[in-house]
């Protein structure tokens, strides 16, 4: 966007382009509203992101997760009750009929369809778990290791919504200045044109000068409505990465400058700090942490499970009476053969852990050479600053000295004209130079983990 808005006396070549522009031109700006500092833009993205509040609600769904592994080591209750019309009939099986126990039986069956009974069975059902050779504890720790990643992605997304506020702000600030750069070619060109004119009425200078200062007069003009247009539209994407729903009518001030002594460290220096705070890195750390817990996790199918059982079971049959029975008991649950999935899962889990752990060291190799580039980014756009503000000088003496001449009929329209532009250019040049520096700066404070 500030390439696009670097260029803000383009050469008109038609008549009807430059009638719009001077349209356009005379067009009231849109009156500021409140002022939008840095800091106000950075806590309205902190409270209304939606990116933040996803990432805050992914957190809350870990914890859940985690809680959910917890309950391994709660007893399990279940109720039951029931209902049913049923028939008394008693049917023998075939191996029952010559058993001690159904000599001399003799079953009086009534098998009419009316022949029914109400049947009440109500029943409680207690489960322990007692050990399972560390599957429970194995899968809490992946649960909490799952918490930790969550919220790493938190902290990321905060450095990164407020890298994308910070561009956004130096992107808006520098379309501004380069609306004043606009502006201020524009009443320069409005100067020479009156002084021109003057020259033409006193017979000094032709038509042909007047209209070739009131064509440059109408580039200096387009240039300012596109530069207002980019102002615009640069507010927008501010709005944008604050997450706000709010109006885009404010201005914006120039921050302090904050650079928390960052790139006068060596790049040795900003990787140790980084190692530290890069939520990244924190997150691949809990990454090896799962999934190493879901290896013993796994591992744990290989053993058996000890459980304590109690069940309460009341039952009445209408007409005959009620009674209850309980028990109380302890089971071992083995799964002896279970198609290789124990097997499986133990060698993904490992592989999932070493897969982590080398994207760990890539990101670490990421952040140094992210490092190193802001570094000479700074560098660089400290130099450029340093030419361009000298060249703002060099650009600004010669318009005077382009005037003087017109003034004294030495110089030509030509030579005003060149001069103008070579300052504007300049100027938007070092405008430029200075919010890639601010740029830089903040994509350094990213890259080292500082929000």
């Amino acid at each position: 966007m500030l390439q696009h808005t670097i260029s803000l006396l383009p050469r008109l070549a038609a008549t009807a382009v430059v009638g719009l522009a001077l349209a356009l031109a005379a067009a009231p700006a849109a009156a500021d509203g409140h002022v939008l500092s840095l800091d106000e833009a950075l806590r309205t993205a902190r409270e209304q992101q939606p990116q933040l509040r996803a990432a805050r609600a992914q957190t809350r769904a870990a914890t859940a997760r985690a809680g959910e592994a917890r309950s391994g080591y709660l007893p399990k209750v279940d109720a039951q009750a029931q209902y049913q019309r049923a028939t008394t009939n008693f049917l023998l099986s075939p191996m029952m009929v010559h058993t001690p126990l159904t000599k001399g039986y003799h079953a009086n069956n009534q098998l009419g369809l009316d022949d029914t009974v109400n049947y009440y069975v109500f029943g409680v059902t207690a489960t322990q778990l007692i050990y399972d050779f560390g599957r429970v504890p194995a899968l809490m720790a992946q649960g909490d290791a799952g918490v930790d990643a969550s919220q790493a992605d938190v902290r990321a997304a905060e450095q990164t919504i407020a890298l994308n506020v910070r561009l956004a702000y130096y992107s808006a600030l520098a379309t501004k200045q380069l609306v004043q750069v606009g502006d201020n070619a524009v009443q320069n060109q409005q100067r020479h044109v009156d002084q021109v004119r003057r020259f033409v009425e006193q017979g000094q200078r032709t038509r042909f000068d007047l209209s070739s200062m009131e064509l440059n007069l109408a580039n200096a003009q387009l240039g300012l409505v596109r530069a207002r247009d980019a102002l615009s539209t640069a507010k927008v994407r501010l709005a944008t990465a604050m997450g706000s729903d709010s109006s885009y009518d404010f201005d914006l001030v120039e921050p302090p400058d904050d650079t928390q002594g960052l790139e006068r460290s060596s790049a040795e220096e900003l990787e140790r700090i980084a190692i530290q705070r890069r939520p990244e890195l924190a997150k691949i750390a809990a990454q090896v942490r799962a999934q190493q817990s879901a290896g013993r996790a796994a591992r744990a199918g290989y053993l058996p499970t000890l459980s304590a059982v109690g069940n309460v079971t009341a039952a009445k049959v209408e007409g005959f009476g009620a009674g209850y029975d309980w028990y109380v008991g302890v089971g071992l649950t083995w799964n002896l053969f279970g198609g290789m999935l124990t097997t499986r899962q133990s060698e993904e889990a490992d592989a999932s852990a070493d897969a982590a752990v080398a994207q760990r060291e890539s990101l670490r190799q990421a952040i140094r050479a992210e490092i190193q580039e802001q570094l000479l980014a700074i560098t660089d756009a400290r130099q450029r600053q340093d030419v361009s503000d000298r060249a703002v000088a060099t650009a600004t003496e010669r318009l005077h000295q382009a005037e003087d001449r017109l003034q004294t009929g030495a110089g030509d329209a030509l030579d005003l004209d060149d001069a103008q532009v070579t300052l504007t250019n300049a100027e938007a040049q070092s405008v430029q130079a200075r919010y890639d520096l601010a740029i830089a700066r903040a994509r350094l404070r990213h890259a080292v983990g500082v929000e």
